[in-house]
């Protein structure tokens, strides 16, 4: 897998960069209305402070995601802490750590609790969501990165989360927020 930086590169950099067009936009020589700074963020089994500013700080944490690289991300602001999974398989305790006392956790709901094989060992079922969010004392727990797999399990979802966490939780509904008409 390339890096950040790599990656970045790739997409938006001249000659070839699948978005070349863009390069301005790209490194601290460029002068655009605003540049893109990519970071490769080396993150290891602990979270890691990888931004900070008068009022952000930014966390991140190495997660398993089969054999692909992935990261955990906690923002704090204004006296709050949000987290989000990232897709993992839930196996290590850098999420529950990066989670601790999280006012929101962001989980992904890719797959249903009876997954196996490939799915598994890339995403994590609801019982593992609610042991994350249960030994984390996470405050409220949202469920994103909904998949076909998982839509119309929300009553199953729910109840095997809540054998571990008994905290509120809401299902993300991406498509709710544009009311057909």
């Amino acid at each position: 897998m390339p890096s950040t930086r790599e990656f970045v590169s790739d997409f938006f950099s001249e000659p070839h960069g699948a978005w070349r067009y863009l390069s301005e936009l790209v490194g601290p020589a460029k002068k655009g209305s605003y540049t893109l700074e990519p970071h490769d963020v080396v993150a290891g089994s602990k979270p890691v402070l990888v931004f900070r500013n008068s009022d952000l700080a930014v966390y991140a944490v190495r997660v398993i995601h089969g054999g692909f690289p992935a990261l955990a991300w906690r923002v704090e602001m204004g006296g709050k802490r949000i987290v989000f999974s990232g897709d993992t398989n839930g196996e290590g305790d850098g999420l529950t750590q990066l989670a601790l006392d999280a006012d929101l956790f962001v989980a992904h709901n890719a797959v249903p609790e009876g997954a196996t094989r490939v799915e598994r060992r890339l995403h994590m079922p609801p019982s593992v969501i609610g042991e994350i969010a249960a030994n984390a004392h996470v405050k409220r727990l949202v469920l994103s990165h909904r998949m076909l797999r998982t839509l119309g399990s929300e009553k199953e979802t729910q109840a095997e989360i809540q054998r571990h966490f008994s905290g509120p939780i809401v299902f993300a509904n991406d498509l709710d927020c544009f009311p057909v008409r």
